[in-house]
């Protein structure tokens, strides 16, 4: 048995299989992960993207397309010739960042209330999809940051409920905007809000396939926007286009 730096016993894991986190990491980034060699996928009217998109470009010299924004770089570079499209932020970056269903495929830890409504976390068995629950969120071992996350934005309110942890979204997202000299950010996902989070969680594989993180298909989660702008800043829109957060930086 390993010990801790004290030397004292450390607490075996309850399931020796992968958190949902570190399986959808492999599954969608790993050597054989399913995005090395399939792009994401825009599941959205791509004319009606464009329509939204257009006014806010048209006044910038760069603009960095990140997850299925990719996939609009033909159609853009057609109607904007003057603007420079580029994959990636690079530090210092001034312009325009589009980011469509890019944090939805940025994995989270996912976790469920136990039968005495004590939040876990989940692991699945990367072949079968086959779950377990582990360590309370409050256990040793446990980045605290889990807990007081979902304890303040996504309370399980009954036994079994699951939720997303966000936290790996907005760390990413920070460093989109450490790298934002001047102009916009906007994350455009699926997403939703404090008082209307899906109980059951909104991890899912495309296609309707049973969500398994095998490699062999895509898988994402809906953004907590509210959180993220908690965390960010920003502002979130859920009408007039896409359910998004925009961000500006003044340089």
């Amino acid at each position: 048995m390993s010990t801790t730096s004290l030397g004292m016993p450390a607490l075996p894991p309850r399931t020796a299989q992968p958190t949902w986190k570190q399986a959808w990491d492999t599954a969608l980034y790993g050597p054989d992960g399913y995005l090395r060699a399939h792009p994401v996928t825009l599941e959205r009217d791509r004319d009606e993207l464009v329509e939204f998109l257009l006014p806010r470009l048209r006044d910038h010299a760069s603009v960095a397309l990140l997850g299925a924004a990719g996939t609009l770089a033909a159609t853009l570079s057609g109607l904007l010739p003057d603007v420079s499209l580029r994959p990636d932020v690079p530090t210092g970056f001034t312009g325009v960042v589009i980011a469509v269903d890019w944090l939805s495929h940025v994995p989270t830890h996912v976790v469920q209330a136990d039968d005495d409504g004590r939040p876990r976390i989940v692991h699945v068995d990367p072949i079968s999809g086959q779950e377990s629950l582990g360590l309370l969120l409050s256990d040793p071992g446990v980045p605290p940051t889990l807990r007081e996350w979902q304890e303040q934005h996504w309370p399980l309110k009954a036994d079994f409920a699951r939720a997303e942890i966000g936290t790996t979204r907005e760390a990413a997202w920070r460093d989109v905007l450490r790298c934002l000299e001047s102009g916009e950010a906007i994350a455009i996902e699926n997403g939703h809000l404090s008082g209307g989070r899906p109980e059951a969680g909104s991890l899912r594989a495309a296609g309707d396939l049973p969500t398994i993180p095998d490699g062999t298909r895509d898988l994402w989660a809906d953004v907590a926007l509210d959180a993220l702008v908690d965390a960010c800043g920003g502002t979130p829109v859920t009408g007039d286009g896409p359910e998004r957060v925009e961000w500006v930086a003044h340089g």
